[in-house]
């Protein structure tokens, strides 16, 4: 980034400006990312700043169940909630993102709200109460929230975000909740260009890469 400049401005994305920080943003991958990790994925980015960047996988769902990993949640709650994959950093560590909680609900001091409705919050043991089937059915149907889990985050050291987008690696758009609780996470990357608009949404239907125009 450059000093005293709110904004940074990649050689190859012509007049798109781009914050100082993308915290709160969604990373839209382009079209032919090389990296397997990040083919076709939307990160929601939690921190940016100049330490660097941190964010999760929102749209890639692995084969795996809550019951896989932690056989206790053997109930029904345990043996229907899929498991994401928030990125190749330490895959041995579960966090959450979550709509909005019902009142009464504790959370951690540790907790982010990135956007207006989805909240970030690193430690499990905040909410596995409520993969109790007995706990969630006490809460009425309209309030139960969106929970999404995910093994590992995605991670980039000081500068290395700023390069890749000098390179065209991303596309920006706000973050929504709509995306990040998509009910069909294979959608979500289209879906995502979808909302940025405008010619973004013949790329979400075709094989062009949106980086290059």
């Amino acid at each position: 980034m450059q000093s005293g400049n709110p904004y940074f401005r990649p050689s190859n994305h012509g007049n798109n400006e781009f914050p100082d920080s993308l915290k709160g943003y969604f990373l839209i991958s382009e079209s032919n990312m090389p990296d397997p990790n990040f083919f076709q994925t939307v990160v929601l980015i939690l921190e940016h700043n100049k330490e660097g960047a941190f964010g999760l996988v929102v749209n890639r769902r692995s084969r795996l169940l809550l019951a896989d990993i932690l056989p206790q949640f053997d109930g029904e709650r345990g043996a229907t909630t899929p498991i994401y994959v928030g990125g190749p950093v330490q895959q041995e560590y579960l966090f959450v993102l979550h709509s909005d909680m019902p009142e009464g609900h504790e959370s951690s001091e540790n907790i982010m709200q990135p956007v207006p409705g989805v909240v970030f919050e690193p430690a499990f043991s905040q909410v596995e109460r409520l993969f109790e089937t007995a706990a969630w059915e006490e809460i009425p149907a309209d309030d139960r929230p969106s929970i999404h889990l995910f093994l590992g985050y995605s991670g980039w050291a000081p500068g290395q975000l700023e390069k890749e987008m000098q390179m065209g690696s991303w596309m920006i758009h706000p973050a929504t909740p709509k995306i990040v609780f998509h009910n069909d996470p294979e959608q979500g990357w289209k879906d995502a260009l979808r909302e940025k608009g405008g010619i973004y949404r013949v790329f979400a239907e075709s094989d062009q890469n949106p980086t290059l125009n």
